[in-house]
């Protein structure tokens, strides 16, 4: 799945909920504190919401996590996402001297709790990763692995990431010493 069709899928889900919550754009501005043409632009696959903008709208709509992405395949009906470095949408933020901000994954984080964690594998290693709830995002900061997932072997690089949902089993297997930011997101609902 591109970038373009996550960002499709999720703008017509986020219209598509407001719909069914029988709200106007007005409305939902009101609740968010956002702008009507900002919502619009969100609406209609003209610019990709902030985190903070997203978090606020699907709370905003009432949503869960879970209930959110429930629906919204992550690719080709797998139960991760492979979210490789050279697929990151930059975005160069004016009036910041020259920040750039690179957008990697957009996840609701509406009644949930989050939990980061630095993950070190010393190499060799092989092992197992029970399933847990919830939803699991990983960063490679430094080295390589590879995940197994379902019948699928993804090797990841350094400043590659991967979304997986959390209920499912996989294993790791790294060959050199490997270091990763890792985000659990598990719904309080």
């Amino acid at each position: 799945m591109t970038d373009n069709e996550v960002v499709t899928r999720i703008a017509r889900k986020i219209r598509a909920t407001r719909l069914e919550k029988k709200l106007t754009i007005q409305q939902l501005a009101n609740r968010t504190h956002v702008s009507k043409g900002l919502l619009s632009k969100i609406e209609n696959m003209r610019t990709v919401p902030s985190l903070p903008v997203f978090v606020t709208l699907i709370q905003s709509l009432d949503v869960s996590l879970k209930d959110f992405f429930r629906d919204l395949p992550t690719g080709d009906g797998k139960r991760y996402q492979l979210i490789r470095k050279q697929h990151y949408v930059d975005q160069h933020t004016n009036g910041l001297g020259g920040v750039n901000q690179h957008h990697i994954l957009l996840q609701s984080m509406s009644d949930c709790t989050m939990e980061a964690s630095l993950v070190s594998i010393c190499a060799p290693y092989s092992g197992k990763i029970s399933a847990g709830m919830g939803h699991v995002f990983a960063f490679l900061l430094s080295g390589s692995c590879q995940f197994v997932i379902d019948s699928d072997t993804i090797t990841l690089n350094e400043g590659d990431a991967i979304s997986i949902d959390g209920a499912t089993d996989r294993s790791i297997k790294s060959d050199v010493t490997t270091s990763i930011l890792q985000f659990t997101f598990a719904s309080s609902r």
